[in-house]
């Protein structure tokens, strides 16, 4: 079948361009050489890769100064059937929320150390990275994964971070103590932030899905965007919100 030219998006279709020639070439490729092959300056070549890379299609190292295609580009395994389930429960919810606030809405669950994002509606306006389904974060740098860990035992919390909490930010909390200090304050509350923790100039709020049998998280929610759109006033809104959403929610018993 023929293509009508006219609706096509010259921007994506030179950057899939990039990615041809990167998965053709099969090794780390420079700017120059990549902007090259694409007939494309290399100011233009630079932005749209940046831009891959902020969808994790695309990797970039600092040392070398070369271009690989990303891990999205891999074959995620499929989810797991219960993850599967919560998202169908729990996506009716993000899609209000994001028409709320018009901000990316994150579902995750928890693998050890670990959330995984199981679902995503993003924003209108992509001002930030935004997360990519099946990518994990650490528990203690991220909103969702410090509503995981609200109610928990200290015990259980202490086992649930790492021996060294390595800084992904300026703004991670690594000090054991300050990072439980906080934890208290997110039960508190009843939902955690992330104040450019896990990701420079991206604020999150986050809150977790209880089971109704024994109130401990089954999965998280969060809100996230620009901090310079996400003073603590709205983070305070947002979170008062999803708490609201959270324990709405008619959760299945064979969530639990």
């Amino acid at each position: 079948m023929s293509l009508d030219r006219r609706y096509v998006v010259i921007p994506v279709h030179k950057s899939m361009q990039l990615l041809d020639v990167l998965e053709a070439n099969g090794q780390p490729m420079s700017l120059s050489d990549l902007a090259a092959r694409t007939a494309l300056p290399k100011t233009t070549a630079f932005r749209y890769l940046y831009t891959l890379r902020a969808s994790r299609l695309v990797d970039y190292d600092d040392q070398t100064e070369r271009y690989t295609t990303g891990p999205r580009l891999a074959i995620a395994p499929p989810l797991p059937d219960r993850a599967r389930h919560i998202r169908e429960l729990v996506h009716p919810a993000l899609r209000r929320l994001q028409r709320q606030f018009n901000e990316t809405v994150n579902l995750a669950i928890r693998d050890g150390s670990d959330i995984v994002y199981i679902d995503i509606v993003g924003s209108t306006r992509l001002q930030h990275a935004e997360a990519a389904i099946g990518k994990r974060d650490p528990l203690y740098s991220t909103a969702l994964g410090k509503a995981f860990l609200i109610g928990l035992p200290a015990q259980e919390i202490e086992r649930a971070l790492p021996e060294r909490v390595e800084a992904r930010t300026p703004h991670t909390i690594t000090d054991r103590e300050r990072l439980l200090e906080e934890i208290a304050r997110s039960a508190r509350r009843r939902y955690a932030l992330d104040l450019e923790e896990n990701e420079l100039g991206a604020c999150c709020v986050a809150a977790p899905i209880p089971s109704p049998q024994t109130g401990e998280p089954i999965a998280a929610i969060s809100i996230s965007g620009p901090s310079a759109l996400m003073p603590m006033e709205t983070l305070d809104r947002m979170g008062r919100v999803l708490n609201r959403t959270v324990h709405g929610l008619q959760v299945s018993p064979m969530l639990q």
